[in-house]
């Protein structure tokens, strides 16, 4: 059996609960049609994605300000650039995160 190293173990581990409280934290939502949907494959494409730059949600409070940031941008109350522009306002250098997140949830 080959051996897996303990920093690869890591990153996967880190990027699962990053993807588990992600989904957790976006409910108001949840009878929205197609939000849990889009949602589910929004992290479950960012969890598969090696390249992905996972956004350092650190806090209840991070979480929630995501959630609220993609449920606007899910319900058309913003657009893409805007979404992308309070992301990268908070976490500077993660432009392509918030980017990919942006065209995953507004997929036709």
């Amino acid at each position: 059996m080959p051996r897996i190293p303990a920093t690869r173990i890591r990153r996967a581990a880190s990027g699962l609960v990053a993807a588990a409280a992600l989904a957790a934290a976006s409910t108001t939502f949840a009878n929205a049609p197609g939000f849990d949907n889009r949602m589910a494959s929004m992290v479950q494409h960012v969890s598969a994605d090696p390249n992905y730059r996972r956004i350092p949600l650190a806090t209840m409070e991070d979480k929630q300000w995501f959630s609220q940031l993609v449920e606007s941008l899910y319900g058309n109350k913003i657009t893409k650039e805007q979404f992308v522009a309070e992301g990268v306002k908070k976490y500077p250098g993660y432009d392509a995160s918030f980017s990919t997140v942006a065209d995953l949830m507004t997929q036709k």
